[in-house]
C-alpha cells in the first residue's frame, strides 16, 4: 500500500459512472493508504450546483459506502463560501501526520487552467498532482514548458517527493453531468449513465427536473 492519500474534488452533480470508473481504476493501479472524495461547496471557476449540499453527499456515499479506503469527506461542504484546493490541502496537511504524501487527482482540463489557481504554486509545494489525459490527447508543448521541471513519468518519484506531475491515461467514460441533467430536465434517458442507487434517489426526490 503506498503511504498516500488520494484528493479526488469535484461538484459531483450528479456522481456519474465516468467518476466511479475512474476513481476505482486509480485505485487499483496506485492502491492509496487513502482516497478522500472531496465534492466542493461552491466551484471556483463552475456554475452553482443544483443538487443540494447533503443531496451530493448522499449520492455519492450511495456509490462508494462499500469501498473500505475511499471516503467522502465534506471538509469543504462543512466550510461553506467558494472551495479553493489550496485551503483544503493546507486543512488535510495539519491534521495529518508528518510527511505524508498527497496526491492530488484533476482532469486535463481543470490543469490546463492551473495558473488561474488560487496560489498554485503553494499547490504544488504540498502536494503532487496526478492528471487524467484523455486518450490520444496531445498536450500544449508551449503550456507544459512552464512545468517541465516536475512532470515525471516515474510512480516512485511522483509518490516519494511533493510538487511533481504525473500523466495517467485512463479508459475514461465520455459522460458529462451537464448532459446527464439535460437528459432529466427533458424526460429523455439517463439511468445508462449512473449507479443504480443514485437513479432512484434523483427520481424519488425529483432532482434536477
Amino acid at each position: 500500500m503506498s503511504d498516500t492519500i488520494g484528493i479526488f474534488g469535484g461538484a459531483f452533480d450528479p456522481v456519474h459512472n465516468g467518476h466511479v470508473s475512474s476513481i476505482l481504476e486509480l485505485n487499483e493501479k496506485i492502491d492509496f493508504s487513502e482516497l478522500k472524495i472531496i465534492p466542493c461547496n461552491i466551484p471556483a471557476q463552475k456554475e452553482k450546483t443544483i443538487a443540494s449540499n447533503d443531496e451530493r453527499l448522499h449520492m455519492l456515499n450511495l456509490v462508494f459506502d462499500k469501498y473500505d479506503n475511499i471516503n467522502i469527506d465534506s471538509f469543504e461542504l462543512d466550510k461553506s463560501g467558494i472551495s479553493y484546493t489550496v485551503d483544503t490541502l493546507e486543512a488535510i496537511t495539519k491534521k495529518n501526520k508528518n510527511g505524508q504524501h498527497l496526491t492530488l487527482i484533476m482532469g486535463l482540463d481543470a490543469f490546463l487552467n492551473l495558473t488561474s489557481w488560487k496560489k498554485y504554486e503553494r499547490i504544488l509545494e504540498l502536494s503532487s498532482i496526478l492528471i487524467l489525459k484523455r486518450p490520444n490527447y496531445e498536450l500544449d508543448r508551449k503550456y507544459l514548458t512552464q512545468f517541465e521541471q516536475e512532470i515525471t513519468d516515474d510512480l516512485e518519484t511522483f509518490l516519494n517527493s511533493t510538487g511533481k506531475i504525473i500523466f495517467f491515461t485512463l479508459s475514461q467514460l465520455d459522460i458529462s453531468s451537464s448532459e446527464i441533467k439535460k437528459a432529466i430536465k427533458n424526460n429523455k434517458s439517463y439511468e445508462e449513465y449512473l449507479d443504480k442507487k443514485v437513479t432512484k434517489f434523483i427520481n424519488d426526490k425529483s432532482i434536477y427536473k
